[in-house]
């Protein structure tokens, strides 16, 4: 039976083998341009991220019930903004964000939503919009009723 590391015992007299580590050798640019189009690891991160104009996932023209407002502020800058979150008739969700400032206008995100929810955030939850195409300086929000479901089709009688 082979005994664990401890529990042998250190003979100065054996000749001791060196443990070196293992040098990796560096690789010439060509020899990366071959890993690389013959499909080997990355070179360099992926950055899996979805870039979008303003980071709404909103769609226009499509009626959104909001389900949450939240204010938050940013790490790195400490800015200040509101986070609306909205939910779809299909259960599809989607978030906007509006920067919160100390003045702004009424064809801003902010001031569209200001304009048209008025400036007490726990009055919008359950409100139903619809956004129009965002612009710069030509935003439009307009407030909608609940849509209706649609009723399930009676099943016909037979007849003998």
């Amino acid at each position: 039976m082979r005994k664990e590391l401890w529990q042998q015992g250190f003979n100065p007299a054996l000749p001791q083998r060196e443990v070196m580590p293992i040098r990796l050798q560096p690789k010439s640019k060509g020899q990366l341009v071959e890993i690389f189009k013959e499909g080997g690891k990355s070179m360099s991160p992926v950055i899996d991220t979805e870039v979008r104009e303003g980071a709404d996932d909103v769609e226009v023209g499509v009626a959104y019930q909001i389900v949450n407002v939240e204010q938050l502020t940013t790490d790195v800058q400490s800015l200040s903004g509101i986070r609306v979150s909205l939910l779809d008739s299909k259960k599809g969700g989607g978030n906007v964000m509006l920067w919160q400032r100390k003045v702004t206008g009424t064809t801003s995100k902010l001031g569209a939503y200001i304009q048209a929810l008025g400036n007490n955030t726990d009055k919008w939850l359950n409100k139903w919009v619809v956004h129009e195409p965002w612009q710069t300086r030509n935003n439009v929000l307009t407030v909608v009723a609940a849509p209706v479901p649609k009723a399930p089709r009676a099943k016909k009688a037979k007849t003998t």
